[in-house]
């Protein structure tokens, strides 16, 4: 009965144990808090390393930064891991009401010897906060802030959750996603697909090589694309619904019975339309529907153009 407790005793000292190294290894590598007086705003600039932004109440920023190698967790105990980081410049303060995040490299890490050291940053900010954010090959997150947003990265995603304000991004390779959002976007992607949804204000879009998703979407609207199709449901149009594609099909859904100026022009244009005076062609429709009201604009030279209604 003594060696059966025994044992018993040594399992769960083992299995504490490993419960303590997993949650340690779970923590973040680093850690800094700072304490604003009003509106602030958060500035990174980081090479390789991932950023995900979160709104929270109070006025203090919570800067965690995590460490993994090959995809793992690391111990912050594991000195090989800590001579590895001297490979990077890591910055972090405060100036102002401004709190920087800076991450440099100072020279290429020799993937060959296993020294694939990926960082990330998760930081906690006040609601009311604005950003200048720069990122080259690491993602971009923002959730549940306000304030005046400037995003841009190499070559990661961006992405874009239940916040407000207005936003600028420029991305180089990577894809852009906006969820629950109110205010003004100008998204710009250089190769990598855009997708809104559930957003009311204005949205401006160009992308240069990928496809263009618009659902639940109210406002004043613009999306361009040279490489991908374009596909929109529009709850509500305000001044004007411009779609132009150099590549790909484009296909929106509108209210129906709406007053409106029609320009749509592709390979083939196929809508059903009310009281239309004007221009009807196979590949062109130029007029007014309903009396005229909103521009419609939908442009397309190497794809079909289809309006809907609902």
């Amino acid at each position: 009965m003594e060696k059966s407790i025994l044992n018993y005793s040594v399992l769960l000292i083992c299995m504490l144990f490993v419960q303590v190294q997993a949650s340690a290894l779970n923590d973040p590598y680093l850690s800094k808090s700072f304490d604003l007086s009003g509106p602030g705003k958060i500035e990174t600039k980081t090479s390789g390393a991932s950023v995900a932004i979160t709104g929270t109440e109070g006025n203090h920023v919570v800067v965690e930064m995590f460490v993994k190698r090959n995809g793992k967790a690391v111990d912050p105990n594991d000195a090989d891991v800590q001579k590895r980081l001297d490979d990077y410049k890591i910055d972090i303060q405060k100036n102002g009401n401004t709190v920087s995040v800076i991450v440099e490299t100072k020279k290429s890490p020799d993937w060959s010897k296993g020294n694939n050291i990926n960082l990330s940053f998760e930081i906690q900010v006040p609601y009311e906060m604005s950003t200048d954010l720069n990122t080259s090959g690491g993602s971009i997150a923002i959730s549940g802030i306000e304030g005046d947003q400037s995003i841009k990265s190499s070559g990661g995603s961006v992405k874009i959750s239940y916040s407000s304000g207005s936003i600028f991004t420029k991305s180089s390779g990577g894809s852009l996603s906006v969820s629950e959002f109110s205010g003004l976007l100008d998204l710009n992607t250089s190769g990598g697909s855009v997708k809104v949804n559930g957003m009311e204000g204005e949205v401006t879009i160009n992308s240069s090589g990928g496809s263009v998703s618009l659902e639940d979407v109210s406002g004043k609207i613009y999306a361009n694309t040279s490489g991908g199709g374009i596909k929109a449901d529009i709850n509500n149009i305000e001044d004007a619904l411009t779609l132009k594609s150099s590549g790909g099909s484009i296909s929106a859904t509108i209210p129906k019975d709406l007053p409106m100026d029609l320009d749509l022009k592709g390979g083939n244009v196929n809508t059903k339309l009310t009281n239309f005076d004007g221009e009807m062609k196979r590949d062109k429709i130029v007029g007014k529907s309903n009396g005229g009201g909103v521009l419609i604009s939908m442009a397309s030279s190497g794809g079909s153009i289809k309006l809907d209604y609902k």
